[in-house]
């Protein structure tokens, strides 16, 4: 029962995907990146202090096109040096740009063009939200073991925030972590994936234009281990947010500790589907389907394994 069941899940999802499955557009792409880099926020640069900036040393890194392997541009190739630099300068313009930053998500990191245009959504939203929520960051008035006492909170920033972004959603885990840290009144070093700098680069610049003063969003691109211990011995830095692979993470906290630096960490990922036996496959098809493949495959939460019951 079970090997029938398997099968016909499987002639299912070999029948769907036959009839999704698109040839690459290599050529819309080439035109998409010479478009793109006539755009006012096409950037190539790292941003220290309110400028755009090479690395110190002139070294640079690829940014290749994943469907083509052609080259988009090349970059900074930044280190300790730079970050250190950018620790001490330490909604609407986004959606403005939506076609553009779209297109430029799709370009560099792969997903299809209307799951990155569905990211610009989101990536706004975490800028409104937390525009808004600023308004409510005060303190509290608590009672005390003692009648005639009571306890004073007060809620300050925190300081310079390390944020370490990851490739899948180039925009979205960015605006998810500067948003609240410039809402609380922090400044951030921003430090994306290599694979995907443009996008970060595009957003700081729409941040510049948006009246962000110079220094409150920085944005360090390169050699990962060395920016990423920069980030963790500066006693500047007071807070690091992580989103990545959980050795990775491990790593961030250890370091973290002898600086006692706060940390945010979203770690990994382990996401079976299971189809029981009372399944409508149909369906469990279509559910697999989006689980697995949507965003290229590549979220925290897409299928890893498939467990069908007996």
């Amino acid at each position: 029962m079970r090997v029938l069941q398997v099968l016909a899940v499987s002639k299912i999802l070999t029948s769907h995907l036959s009839r999704t499955h698109r040839p690459s557009a290599s050529r819309q792409m080439s035109t998409a990146a010479s478009s793109l880099k006539k755009s006012p926020i096409f950037r190539t640069l790292g941003l220290i202090g309110g400028k755009w900036i090479d690395a110190y040393d002139a070294k640079t890194i690829q940014v290749n096109n994943p469907s083509t392997g052609e080259i988009i541009a090349e970059v900074p190739f930044m280190g300790t040096l730079e970050t250190n630099d950018a620790i001490s300068s330490a909604y609407d313009l986004i959606m403005a740009h939506k076609e553009e930053l779209g297109q430029l998500i799709t370009l560099e990191q792969g997903k299809p063009l209307k799951e990155a245009l569905g990211e610009v959504n989101y990536g706004a939203s975490f800028i409104e939200f937390f525009a808004e929520e600023a308004k409510r960051i005060y303190g509290d008035i608590i009672p005390a073991t003692l009648g005639d006492r009571r306890l004073f909170v007060l809620k300050q920033p925190v300081g310079v925030v390390g944020a370490i972004t990851p490739w899948n959603f180039p925009l979205a885990m960015i605006t998810r972590k500067v948003g609240p840290a410039l809402a609380c009144g922090c400044t951030v070093v921003v430090k994306p994936s290599e694979l995907t700098p443009l996008t970060a680069l595009a957003t700081a610049e729409l941040a510049l234009q948006a009246g962000i003063p110079p220094g409150v969003i920085n944005v360090v691109m390169g050699n990962a281990s060395k920016i990423g211990d920069a980030l963790l011995a500066s006693t500047q830095v007071r807070k690091i947010t992580f989103t990545g692979s959980t050795a990775v993470g491990k790593k961030l906290m250890a370091g973290a500790a002898e600086t006692v630096k706060r940390v945010s960490l979203e770690l990994g990922g382990n996401a079976p589907c299971i189809v029981f036996d009372d399944a409508d496959l149909d369906v469990a098809v279509k559910g697999t389907l989006a689980a697995k493949f949507r965003n290229s495959g590549q979220t925290c939460v897409c299928a890893n394994r498939i467990i069908v019951q007996e």
